[in-house]
């Protein structure tokens, strides 16, 4: 199957097309052998301007999903991640808007992986918290053990190393905490022009996304949580 990765926080402010768009970036010069394809439901479309700048990605989808659009591109967004999931070489990023629409959870209920993005204060930690929650008892009702919630630290202070507001905040939840991405001046800059990876060469950044980027070819498309689920599960079922 291919995969399909959301990236989504209901909590605005929070970096969701910056990380999209990096990701995109790392998925491009990193995983050639994968027909990558972005689709931005965002009405800012941010991810679709900054991307299409770029002028280097091809697969670029701006649908719209919110209060103030009918329901056509939620079908056709849809339709979309069931055909990219069953081509084996597909790879999907999906960037999505604040706010809590019931359809972004829908869509999120399809994909293989949910990046959260959140920063380490406890004004985004606590709505964040709050849409985890619905989508974990989404899955639990379902009994299902996709998306895997990947909890990204993002726009993290050059000082910060305590992490345990967003630990202890988040320890009951089935989630996963990512490596943490820095706030550099640098990034958001190129917010106004998209100029990606290349241009953060020599800065803490460029480690950490790259180091990201790994960390979720390892994990999500290489399968690794999936075969840790597995293993959990029949040690339950043992049990």
């Amino acid at each position: 199957m291919g995969s399909a990765i959301m990236v989504a926080n209901m909590k605005g402010g929070v970096g969701k097309s910056t990380l999209t768009c990096y990701l995109a970036d790392y998925f491009r010069q990193y995983q050639k052998k994968r027909s990558l394809s972005l689709i931005d439901t965002d009405v800012q479309g941010s991810s679709f301007e900054m991307l299409g700048i770029d002028g280097r990605f091809q697969q670029l989808r701006h649908l719209p999903i919110g209060d103030r659009y009918d329901a056509v591109n939620v079908v056709t967004v849809d339709t979309l991640v069931r055909n990219h999931l069953s081509s084996a070489n597909d790879l999907l990023l999906i960037d999505t808007s604040a706010g809590k629409p019931d359809n972004i959870c829908q869509i999120a209920m399809m994909c293989h992986c949910l990046l959260v993005p959140v920063s380490i204060n406890w004004g985004d930690i606590r709505p964040t918290r709050d849409f985890i929650e619905e989508i974990q008892e989404r899955k639990d009702s379902s009994r299902a053990i996709t998306p895997h919630i990947i909890v990204v630290p993002n726009r993290i202070p050059h000082q910060q190393r305590d992490y345990s507001l967003l630990k202890d905040t988040l320890s009951e939840l089935d989630v996963v905490i990512a490596p943490g991405l820095s706030d550099l001046s640098i990034i958001r800059h190129q917010t106004a022009k998209f100029s990606g990876i290349e241009a953060t060469k020599g800065t803490r950044f460029n480690d950490e996304i790259i180091h990201f980027g790994n960390f979720i070819t390892e994990y999500i498309l290489g399968g690794k949580l999936d075969a840790i689920y597995a293993d959990t599960n029949v040690i339950e079922l043992r049990r």
